[in-house]
Parts: structure tokens; C-alpha cells; sequence
């Protein structure tokens, strides 16, 4: 890869490429391997030796690193493979694999949330042992139906509100 681990010197390039210090990257490397072997029956160096063309990722340290720092830097496919040394489509792949061992390393180690719910009365049990609840509410630009009774369902009458 065209940017790696040694080229985080400080704290603050180590949080703002991948969202976290060198400490936290270690221990999380060490489930991550864990999740990989347990995922594909063999570590990422032993599946290269098998498919030497499938990947430019060495080991699960360059796997990792490649999939939070996709996640924190949102990139496109395209510009993510440029800085990485990948094209566009093996750098979707990589993040899709990357991503499938990060949520399976989360598992094991139990740090993985909830991600569905079968009604509200279990979302209510769930949240009611947490004692804080972070929210992504990213608001997202979308294209206006053309459709009255589709433009009604979808308009959320906040532009009109006043002060």
C-alpha cells in the first residue's frame, strides 16, 4: 500500500487517519487476526501465497489499517485505491472484507452493538441498560419524487418552521 503504518508519526495523525492511538490499533489487531483465521480458516499471508494476485494487503495489520482508514476518511472507491495503491473495485472489495472481519473481531470480543430489533418493546429492554446512546443523524441530501402523495410522505415541513 502506498500509505501505511509507518507514516503515522504522532497521536493526532494516528487518530485522525484511522480514529484511534497506535495502543488501541495493537489490541484491536489482535482480534481482528483472531476474526480473520476464523472467518477463512487461514491468515491473510497463507491466503496470498494461495491467490498472489487477489490483494496488495500483506497481512491482517494491512487489512485493518486499509479498513479504518477507509471508514474515517470517507473516500471514494476511486480516490481510496489511488492513495492506497489499488483500483477502484479491489479497493470495495478489500473495504467489504475488511469491514466483514472488523464486525466479526467485534463479535468476539463483545463489543459489538445491536444492530435490529423485533419490536419496540426490545429496543426499549436494550436501551434501558445503556447509560449513553450515540446517533448518527447525518442528514442526507435526497431527490424530490414526483409523486404528490410520495413528495407529502417524504416532507418533513422543518424549512417552514419559524423561530
Amino acid at each position: 500500500m502506498k500509505i501505511s503504518i509507518p507514516d503515522l508519526k504522532t497521536p493526532r495523525q494516528w487518530r485522525s487517519a484511522l480514529g484511534c492511538d497506535a495502543h488501541h490499533f495493537a489490541q484491536l489487531l489482535l482480534v481482528f487476526r483472531r476474526a480473520y483465521a476464523a472467518l477463512h480458516e487461514m491468515q491473510l499471508a497463507d491466503r496470498i501465497v494461495i491467490h498472489p494476485d487477489g490483494t496488495r494487503m500483506k497481512d491482517e495489520e494491512d487489512l485493518l489499517f486499509f479498513t479504518l482508514f477507509s471508514c474515517k476518511s470517507g473516500l471514494t472507491y476511486d480516490v481510496l485505491g489511488l492513495v492506497c495503491g489499488l483500483d477502484g473495485a479491489t479497493a470495495k472489495r478489500r473495504q467489504d472484507e475488511g469491514l466483514a472481519v472488523l464486525r466479526e473481531a467485534l463479535r468476539l470480543a463483545n463489543c459489538l452493538p445491536e444492530r435490529e430489533f423485533q419490536s419496540p418493546a426490545e429496543l426499549q429492554r436494550y436501551f434501558s441498560k445503556r447509560r449513553a446512546v450515540l446517533l448518527d443523524a447525518t442528514e442526507l441530501a435526497t431527490q424530490r419524487p414526483q409523486e404528490k402523495a410520495a413528495q407529502k410522505a417524504q416532507y418533513s415541513g422543518k424549512k417552514n418552521a419559524t423561530p
